[in-house]
């Protein structure tokens, strides 16, 4: 296995392909990931201390998720948190100093949150500035802008937490499990210092206090051989026959020879020569060593003799030294090893992560050694035997694996580590994804090899990661169909907008070599206008879908009749069911509330493009009927249902499910046999999302369509019937008489918007650019202009800018005299744009001449 350093530094060569290979450095990035926090946990395991391993995990952890600083806080017994241990990368400012008793009010909100959630991510520091300000100062004083805390439980009681600062958005959408995993091997390695924390508190006082445990305490002086005796068992000294008095050396060979197992001997002869001894002594003040006697009838087993220098000046060469009863503290060593091992065994098992040995012993059947977690994630029993269990976990593995499966062992035992990720059929769950990785064992001594590693399963984990490939690769899918839609739609636009081009330009051509013949002149300029009609519903069409997807909202709203809207409606199409002979009828409506408050323009869009495809995609002598019904009323606001029922052509299964995608059609040669771009029923539904209702479909081919439209508009209570206004009715009467400055660029314009003003009887004064509009105001009388009709998109100078210019000057009329804008740019920004200009309206060309007249007379008069 590689060095875990390997992921902590940058590899060479050039970047990888950010279109071929993004999703396969996402699962390797994941893969390294999880292996250095592995890595961390195994090295961390190899430490002598749990000081040492917490500090190799904080490391690991810090590098593996690219923070700035890993930490652990534990609640202290006045009920603040101290920071115990802390990393920190290069270049960071450490704080565990200034992070000690921290009130309990500073991490109550997180306390509080654990109790709810796994872990806290906190992305953006600012987002905890309003709901947790003491934390949000705590944080900021430490130049931290996002972190990852969990919490440490031990037995479901909360002991502290961990943390990570600054650590990249992107380190944290894999890393949850192994953050848990962490949290138990941290929990683990607290417990484990606070019982050789302990454990070092009794063995200071025991040596310190000279207590009772102690059997024997003498002086030695190395320079002459002799012990003074402060403590001894007089009985154990007659027992074993060796006196101290009588000389060191020649008393500690005896003790040695008659008391000490063989095993140990000439190890404490070494450590207990003088030259050792005081050797030690000059770089530590004191030094035990342990060592194991023979049966004996007191019931010791485990020795300790410790050595301490006297402190006192001249007596270098002057040494105190003990003998004690270390039996207890073995039992206890003992008992800390095995909660440690019974720790790791419960961490491992938390991870499904099992360990195990294979050795590959030559001329034997290969074996496989397996601990408890190992055997449950085979599904094996405890009993299986080792050459069972190999072959057990060998057939297993999917075809089409083995290979990889044996390559990867060949590489552990030539380059000394490896790692393979693998599917492997569980007896009883099927097939699971595994993570394989080992090391040889250099200690084994038979002819072969010998290999440890471990086995985790990961299947939550490849699952996850297949379902987010399956979400890319459907949202590619969805994004390669709308651009081919799109592209569809352009080339059919081509296709509709030359239509009715040509035929313009057809009919032109008919009436000039016509002028004689009224009635031919006629029928020419009808047809004209059709095409013109047609021309401008394809492009209100786009304008309106592009509207719709951008997400703005038509806020307008405002009093309408209900019923009048349907009937307006089915008599606006009356003309096309007639010609295209086809029987269209709105049955009786059942309202109860008719006067409404709402986009009467929405509403009215979404039932005739419905009719509208009713009609077109009919048969002769066919039938359309229409059907309104208020459902209910509830809190000022009633639910109408529309129902379209055609007896037309129909449509199959598989379009009803691209019905509302803009640009499509059912049949390819729709554009030939029917009018329109696809574009219809997609306005349809955005409009119906937009009022918050709900649109349904029923369809058979050859049958017919049925449309269900359920809308929710609020009922209007102010209303109440009262004759229409004089003024409204007389609205080209009150242009009569009006002064009015129309500036616009292109000639054509120019003249039909000059010629309906004059024919309404306003007197107009034209200019062809912004500039020319701003001199003849200004050399204009104040109160000369009733209204300025504006242009946008000039020469010289902009309608903008000569709005702007207007409102400037230093004149009465200037701020007050009604600007309109008249432009071919309909989107919402180009009325946000004319507002902020300073003009009063924005109308969208071609012109619509009433709405015009109506503007002018609302803000002229």
């Amino acid at each position: 296995m590689r060095d875990s350093r390997e992921y902590f530094e940058p590899t060479g060569g050039g970047a990888p392909d950010a279109g071929g290979h993004e999703q396969h450095s996402g699962m390797q990035s994941v893969q390294n990931l999880e292996a250095v926090i592995n890595e961390g946990l195994r090295v961390a395991l190899l430490e002598p201390t749990p000081d040492q391993s917490l500090e190799v995990l904080l490391e690991h952890l810090g590098k593996a998720l690219n923070g700035a600083r890993t930490y652990i806080f534990e609640k202290n017994e006045s009920g603040g948190d101290d920071n115990t241990y802390e990393w920190v990368a290069e270049g960071v400012a450490p704080e565990k100093e200034n992070l000690q008793d921290l009130p309990p009010e500073v991490c109550a909100s997180w306390y509080q949150n654990f109790g709810v959630s796994k872990y806290i991510v906190i992305k953006n520091l600012e987002d905890i500035k309003e709901d947790d300000p003491i934390m949000y100062a705590t944080l900021k004083r430490q130049d931290i802008h996002s972190l990852v805390v969990v919490p440490l439980f031990d037995r479901k009681k909360i002991i502290g937490f961990y943390g990570v600062d600054n650590p990249p958005a992107k380190s944290l959408e894999y890393a949850s499990n192994m953050l848990q995993t962490a949290a138990y091997f941290i929990v683990s390695s607290l417990k484990r210092r606070n019982l050789v924390r302990e454990l070092q508190k009794r063995s200071y006082d025991v040596l310190h206090a000279l207590s009772v445990d102690y059997l024997g305490i003498y002086q030695v002086d190395f320079n002459t051989g002799k012990c003074v005796i402060y403590r001894d068992n007089e009985e154990m000294r007659k027992d074993f026959d060796i006196n101290f008095e009588e000389g060191y050396q020649a008393a500690m060979e005896q003790y040695i020879s008659r008391c000490v197992v063989p095993r140990d001997q000439e190890r404490l002869r070494a450590v207990t020569k003088k030259d050792y001894v005081l050797s030690r002594l000059r770089r530590k003040k004191k030094f035990d060593v342990r060592y194991q006697v023979k049966d004996n009838s007191y019931g010791l087993k485990y020795m300790e003799i410790h050595f301490s220098a006297t402190g006192k000046a001249g007596e270098e060469d002057c040494v105190i030294f003990a003998q004690r009863d270390a039996n207890a503290v073995v039992e206890q060593e003992e008992k800390y090893k095995l909660e440690a091992r019974q720790s790791l065994g419960d961490i491992l098992e938390g991870a499904r992560t099992g360990i195990w040995t294979i050795e590959l012993e030559e001329g034997c059947e290969p074996r496989m050694y397996a601990d408890h977690t190992m055997r449950i994630l085979l599904g094996v029993s405890d009993l299986i035997e080792p050459e069972e269990c190999y072959r057990h976990w060998f057939e297993n593995i999917k075809p089409g694996y083995v290979e990889m499966v044996q390559e990867s062992v060949r590489e552990m035992q030539e380059n000394g580590r490896s790692e393979v990720v693998y599917p492997w059929n569980h007896p009883e769950l099927g097939e699971i994804y595994v993570r394989c990785g080992g090391v040889p064992d250099k200690k084994f001594k038979k002819p072969g090899s010998c290999l440890n590693g471990y086995h985790q399963d990961i299947t939550e984990t490849m699952v996850t990661r297949k379902k987010q490939e399956q979400a890319i690769m459907e949202l590619l899918e969805k994004v390669r169909r709308a651009n081919s839609a799109k592209s569809e739609f352009l080339s059919h636009m081509s296709h509709d907008l030359r239509t009715p081009i040509n035929g313009i330009m057809g009919m032109l051509a008919i009436m000039e070599k016509s002028q004689d013949d009224p009635g031919r002149q006629r029928v020419c300029q009808e047809k004209i206008r059709i095409s013109t009609e047609h021309l401008l519903s394809l492009v209100n069409d786009v304008l309106q879908v592009s509207k719709l997807e951008s997400g703005r909202k038509e806020t307008a709203e405002e009093p309408f009749d209900l019923r009048g809207t349907l009937e307006n409606c089915i008599a606006i199409l009356s003309a096309q069911a007639e010609e295209a002979g086809v029987r269209l009828e709105l049955e009786e409506a059942e309202l109860q509330h008719s006067r409404v408050i709402g986009n009467s323009l929405h509403v009215m869009q979404i039932l005739m493009n419905i009719i509208d495809n009713a009609l077109k995609y009919n048969r002769v002598n066919g039938s359309v009927f229409v059907q309104a019904k208020e459902l209910s009323c509830q809190g000022g606001t009633a639910e109408y249902r529309f129902v379209i029922e055609d007896t037309g052509i129909g449509i199959g299964e598989e379009f009803k499910k691209h019905i509302f995608e803009p640009f499509t059609q059912e049949h390819p040669d729709a554009r030939t046999n029917y009018n329109g771009v696809g574009l219809g029923m997609s306005v349809v539904k955005k409009l119906v999302e937009q009022m918050k209702g709900t649109i349904e479909v029923d369809s058979q081919v050859g049958r017919g369509s049925v449309f269900r439209v359920t809308l929710p508009i609020r009922v209007d209570k102010a209303w109440s019937a009262q004759p229409a206004d004089e003024e409204q009715r007389n609205v080209r009467s009150n242009i009569a008489g009006m002064c009015v400055l129309l500036v616009e660029d292109n000639e054509i314009n120019c003249e039909i918007v000059e010629f309906m003003l004059e024919d309404a009887g306003a007197r107009v004064v034209t200019a062809n650019d912004g500039k020319a509009a701003v001199d003849a105001f200004a050399a204009s009388t104040p109160g000369t202009f009733d209204c300025v009709l504006m242009d946008l998109m000039m020469p010289v100078m902009s309608g903008y800018e000569a709005a702007r210019v207007i409102r400037s000057l230093d004149r009465p009329d200037a701020k007050t005299v009604p600007i309109i804008a008249l432009s071919a740019n309909a989107f919402d920004e180009d009325v946000a744009m004319a507002k902020d200009a300073g003009m009063n309206e924005h109308l969208a060309k071609p012109v619509d001449t009433g709405k015009m007249f109506r503007v002018m007379c609302r803000l002229g008069r």
